[in-house]
């Protein structure tokens, strides 16, 4: 019943996620970004998506493509996205934890009757059960269910061999903050959409430190400099991780998931380690819903 979302003959993209949350949204402009930045087109509620997470862009031969804006990982057709690719009908991808976009062209009308007099049938045998539509509909969202465990186990970190929620691990991850200054400083002279898709947070007032101006500004440039210009972030970065881990140890997740969430707004970089450590952190803590 998917389909009783799509109105009229525009191609749409059906959401599903997060929390299991169902929508339509048509795809009537040249561009349509998606993103939990509210200046998206499509806003996803969800923190392990970029403020610009990716783009759908109309093409002069009325297909579409799909745009990755930085790094920010998308499984499309279960694999992963390298920058862009052309959609097809039926194409599923997946951003973030639990988010999944399918690509929907409905087909004409005058197409129809021939459907109903496909299923009506002549007298002829039916089709062998390995091309009966409802068997491959099946065996596509077993597909699909592999991969989105594929793609929970690659963005939960999964697999990593670095330790879990510890103190070691907080100075760690707050020892490599002005790395990642540095690094989106050279995504920002690659590709400034990208940029701007990966980095979020504000510059702040005059004399203000904070992660997004520091990644704006050319200077300090050498390593030593950076590192003490950087101390602020983070210092407040152990500060409160550190506070979110105690509340976490102590059972109490709702302070541990805020806390959490601060902890990113320091860094809100979904190319930082440290920003990942704490989204990660977060979702953990998040309490389950109420049934």
């Amino acid at each position: 019943m998917v389909f009783s979302f799509f109105r009229g003959n525009k191609p749409s993209l059906l959401q599903t996620g997060p929390g299991g949350q169902s929508r339509s949204h048509v795809l009537d402009r040249a561009e349509m970004s998606i993103g939990r930045a509210a200046h998206a087109d499509i806003v996803v509620d969800d923190p392990f998506l970029a403020p610009i997470h990716a783009r759908i862009e109309k093409q002069s031969d009325g297909g579409f493509i799909i745009r990755r804006m930085g790094l920010n990982p998308i499984m499309l057709r279960g694999e992963a996205l390298l920058q862009t690719a052309s959609l097809k009908a039926g194409d599923s991808f997946r951003l973030g934890k639990d988010v999944e976009f399918q690509f929907v062209e409905k087909a004409p009308a005058k197409e129809a009757p021939k459907k109903e007099a496909a299923k009506a049938g002549d007298g002829r045998p039916k089709k062998p059960l390995f091309k009966q539509p409802a068997f491959l509909a099946g065996i596509g969202l077993v597909y699909l269910a592999v991969v989105g465990i594929v793609a929970y186990v690659i963005l939960s970190g999964g697999g990593s061999t670095e330790s879990g929620p510890t103190a070691e691990r907080i100075n760690a991850e707050a020892a490599r903050i002005p790395t990642c200054i540095k690094n989106a400083r050279r995504m920002r002279q690659v590709s400034e959409p990208s940029f701007n898709g990966a980095v979020g947070g504000r510059v702040g007032r005059d004399g203000d430190v904070t992660y997004a101006a520091l990644s704006l500004a050319s200077e300090p440039s050498d390593d030593a400099a950076l590192a003490k210009a950087a101390e602020p972030i983070v210092e407040a970065y152990k500060r409160t991780a550190l506070a979110a881990l105690a509340s976490e140890d102590r059972g109490n997740n709702t302070l541990a998931q805020s806390l959490y969430q601060q902890t990113y707004d320091l860094v809100p970089d979904v190319n930082c380690s440290a920003a990942r450590f704490a989204l990660q952190r977060r979702a953990a803590t998040k309490p389950p819903a109420r049934r």
